[in-house]
């Protein structure tokens, strides 16, 4: 590298660090912004207005509820020409799991709660963009910074439909990070994920009459096959189920009754084969108990493509910068609420970082579709490792200034790795070229999404459990 070349990279790096430190107090204050409010997959109306206002008044040009979805949004940078590198943002809550910011579980009596730390992604990764675009203006390097705000991830949903409808078009890489239970850069895959919903329809009547067109009588018969039939013929697959509807009292025959099916395997074809062997399971178990049965697909995302060119770059700048920063109250903390999920036991939280190559991860991510179209690159920060995702606990820390080391720590290394490959098209270029050959030979076929009008006009009906849509 020419001395020029590298004094332009220090200059942009030094540059990037001091805007990252000057805006770290508004990024922690929308962590706690986002946690309040822990709205529902494509619920999230304040969230996303919160974060695009923060955008625009740092100078990006926002677009609101692009591609017809009232939830999402992109916010651009751009100074010539360039690679374009985007920064995914996150900002929703899982219903179930709020619970207030303390070491107990004690419900926050909303309906949702920030349990996988959306709180955390969304303005760590739009912090590290508004950080990198300042660093932009005042060293005069060309690129563009694309933020994507990515509504429904818990569903696996948003961005499926934001490939399809071409918000992802202009992307040459994608940068992320999340909550995990270690520190580094993440180059190996995930789970991928079939999800939809089965509807059975039968006849209402008097519960103290023989009623054969009983939809629960169809709906339990079809969880009872496929539990039968998992050790059998699909051991190797996650099939998980919640019943969504069942009836509402005892003296009424249900008419209705609806089954939300996902299934989760790391190879994204054996996931499908399998969903749809619960799908024709589900058809015959509605035959036998002559009542209705509709499919109302939802999702169906790859997990994660590995991209070591991307883990690589980032892994650098993390080990520059070092793991989180916990002090010893956020450790205090921490250890209090490890003890009232495991009682006796002494915290176990990764200090270090590295790069993570090996093996898969257990849960499905909808960004995991994009990677198999443009490069990924993603940042892990850890938790103890006795805080489940998707728990309470997960929230209660989630609302707490425990956890904010570590997003803050992947928000400066993304802000560091963004101006990297805005700086290095040929960097660009190699991960681009690594996706191709992990690639070659397979068809990947256009992202599929179901529930479209569903979730851009009545989200509403989808979490009640009325919609309608096939």
């Amino acid at each position: 590298m020419k001395a020029d070349d590298e004094h332009k990279l220090k200059e942009t790096a030094d540059a990037a660090r001091r805007h990252w430190l000057a805006i770290r107090p508004q990024i922690e204050r929308q962590f706690q912004a986002l946690w309040q409010l822990a709205e529902l997959p494509n619920m999230e109306f304040r969230s996303a207005t919160i974060l695009a206002d923060w955008l625009e008044e740092h100078g990006f040009t926002v677009s609101r509820h692009v591609c017809g979805i009232p939830t999402a949004f992109t916010a651009s940078y751009r100074h010539g020409d360039g690679p374009c590198i985007a920064l995914l943002a996150e900002y929703d809550a899982l219903p179930g799991t709020g619970n207030m910011a303390v070491p107990r579980r004690e419900a926050t009596g909303l309906p949702g709660g920030h349990a996988c730390g959306h709180n955390h992604i969304g303005p760590a990764n739009i912090g590290a963009a508004i950080a990198a675009a300042h660093a932009m203006a005042e060293t005069g390097i060309d690129g563009h910074i694309l933020v994507i705000g990515c509504p429904s991830e818990e569903i696996v949903w948003g961005k499926i439909a934001l490939l399809r409808e071409g918000a992802f078009d202009q992307a040459d890489a994608i940068l992320t990070s999340h909550g995990d239970y270690q520190n580094g850069a993440v180059s190996r895959p995930c789970q991928s994920v079939v999800s939809g919903e089965f509807v059975f329809l039968g006849e209402s009547g008097h519960g103290g009459t023989v009623r054969r067109q009983n939809a629960l009588d169809a709906a339990e018969l079809a969880i009872q096959s496929v539990e039968r039939l998992r050790a059998h013929h699909f051991p190797d697959t996650a099939a998980e189920h919640v019943m969504r509807l069942g009836g509402r009292i005892p003296n009424v025959t249900p008419d209705e009754a609806r089954v939300w099916m996902t299934t989760r395997q790391v190879d994204f074809e054996r996931a499908e084969a399998v969903y749809q062997f619960i799908r024709g399971i589900s058809d015959k178990a509605a035959t036998m108990c002559g009542v209705g049965f509709r499919e109302q697909f939802i999702t169906a995302t790859r997990g994660y493509l590995a991209n070591d060119t991307l883990a690589e770059l980032l892994q650098r700048r993390m080990d520059e910068i070092g793991p989180p920063r916990w002090s010893d109250a956020d450790l205090a903390w921490m250890q209090e609420l490890v003890h009232a999920i495991r009682p006796g036991e002494r915290m176990k939280l990764d200090r270090d970082t590295r790069l993570h190559r090996v093996g898969h991860d257990l849960y499905g991510q909808d960004d995991g579709e994009a990677s198999w179209r443009i490069p990924l690159g993603r940042v892990n920060w850890a938790v103890p490792e006795q805080v489940p995702l998707h728990n309470w606990s997960f929230a209660a820390l989630s609302g707490h200034t425990a956890s904010h080391a570590g997003p803050l720590m992947a928000s400066e290394v993304l802000t560091l790795g963004t101006l990297d490959l805005i700086q290095s098209p040929a960097t660009v270029a190699q991960a681009k070229a690594e996706l191709a050959r992990r690639i070659a030979g397979r068809t990947i076929g256009e992202p599929r999404i179901g529930a479209w009008h569903t979730m851009t006009e009545a989200p509403d009906s989808f979490w009640d459990a009325t919609w309608v849509e096939s």
